[in-house]
């Protein structure tokens, strides 16, 4: 026994002392890691002990690890019901030959709750999606009359996250994918996230409108396309455009407010024109082009229209509720919360 004593005694300092010391974390690159990242204290000090303070390696050791715990979160909830949510609504002018045209998106992000619908991060990541469905393939849809297309969810998740062309500071990291930062939400949040639909515009002159919100984000959103009938929309000269503009985000709201749900009285189905007793009524209620305007009841939508753009013509409008049609289970998400409560 005093021989192993002896033994250990004689082991050089710094030897045993390289075996003890725990690397600490340097406070500075831990203030900025934590606000870029906007992780735990405690998960940026390990961040950052596990990566002897290399600051880019601390980074891509979060991003791993996120993507980790996110995807097991996201097994986890995968069948709960997400019914709540945001549609996020995206616009940006656009060089053609001869001038510019308007380019928008729309697209719904769910989740479970509207706690968590109201959370900063899952807005900013609803803003992004739409922002980055801006770049998707936008050529007209062949023999159809719709200016409104949808845009394949698969092929969504796959593209690089963008900012939103209304933010401020820019971010330059693309790196992750759409589906890549929603499964790292999952675990950030703790709720079930899942992108539903997402559309875009493929030619017009096009505005956004949401309900319920901010400028981009809300509960309800709707898009309208206007299109110039005298000449070629790339023909119209600033301030023609711009009017043309203001006219679409008008009729975006009135999309948004009054529901239509045709754009033309012969776009009804003949066997729902012939079920109501009073066509006129129904067409005023149901029919954009003959709603009353909201800003003037004195006209009609294609009236005002007509006359603030000089003749336009609205030739879609396309408008999402959050959760339409998905059927939720009522306190679905309580339940879960409470039974796991009672398992501990």
């Amino acid at each position: 026994m005093l021989n192993r004593l002896g033994l250990i005694r004689n082991i050089p300092r710094s030897f045993v002392r390289c075996y003890t010391t725990e690397v600490k974390p340097n406070l500075k690159l831990l203030k900025e890691l934590r606000k870029e990242t906007e992780v735990s204290m405690s998960k940026a000090k390990e961040a950052l002990v596990k990566n002897n303070n290399d600051y880019a390696k601390a980074l891509a050791w979060l991003s791993a690890d996120a993507q980790i715990s996110g995807a097991k979160k996201a097994q986890k909830v995968a069948g709960r019901t997400a019914g709540e949510g945001l549609i996020a609504t995206a616009s940006v002018e656009v060089p053609v030959s001869n001038g510019f045209k308007s380019k928008s998106t729309i697209i719904e992000l769910n989740c479970e709750t509207d706690f968590v619908s109201r959370n900063e991060v899952f807005n900013n990541l609803a803003s992004r999606i739409a922002a980055t469905s801006l770049f998707m393939h936008d050529k007209p849809v062949a023999n159809s009359n719709k200016f409104i297309k949808s845009i394949p969810i698969d092929v969504l998740l796959k593209e690089p996250l963008m900012p939103h062309p209304n933010e401020e500071n820019l971010s330059n990291d693309f790196a992750k994918t759409v589906e890549e930062t929603i499964v790292e939400t999952i675990g950030k949040l703790g709720e079930k996230i899942s992108l539903r639909r997402a559309a875009i515009v493929t030619e017009g002159a096009s505005a956004c409108y949401v309900h319920g919100g901010d400028a981009t984000s809300g509960k309800i959103g709707g898009i309208a396309v206007l299109q110039p009938k005298k000449v070629a929309l790339s023909e119209l000269d600033e301030t023609a455009t711009a009017t043309l503009s203001k006219t679409a985000r008008q009729i975006a709201r009135q999309v948004v407010g009054l529901n239509p749900s045709y754009l033309n009285a012969t776009d009804i189905p003949e066997e729902e024109r012939q079920s109501n007793t009073n066509p006129e009524e129904f067409e005023e209620t149901h029919v954009l082009n003959n709603q009353k305007f909201l800003m003037n009841p004195n006209l009609t939508v294609a009236e005002y229209v007509a006359q603030a753009s000089d003749g336009s013509e609205i030739v879609d409008f396309i408008r999402w509720e959050v959760g339409e049609g998905i059927e939720k289970k009522e306190n679905d998400f309580a339940n879960e919360v409470l039974s796991a409560a009672r398992a501990n």
